[in-house]
């Protein structure tokens, strides 16, 4: 079952968010029926866009982590 082998993926490709789980497997459903695959997998997966929701939450994690970094940067530094 596709959420009992993908569940960290699904979450992760989501961003926890259920509209856009539900919109990435119904993409990746159409590509699936369309490319002839007729199967979901993570390679499947991989080249199906997500939506905006889950775009832009991703985009503020790697943000959020880009401000982490650089503060432990910074807070290196001041202790040298």
């Amino acid at each position: 079952m596709l959420a009992d082998d993908l569940f960290d993926y699904l979450f992760i490709r989501s961003s926890g968010h259920i509209g856009s789980l539900m919109t990435l497997i119904n993409r990746g459903c159409q590509r699936a029926v369309r490319t002839g695959v007729e199967r979901l997998d993570e390679d499947l997966l991989n080249r199906v866009k997500i939506d905006q929701a889950a775009h832009l939450a991703q985009d503020g994690e790697r943000n959020r982590l880009k401000g982490q970094r650089s503060r432990r940067t910074r807070q290196k530094a001041v202790r040298r």
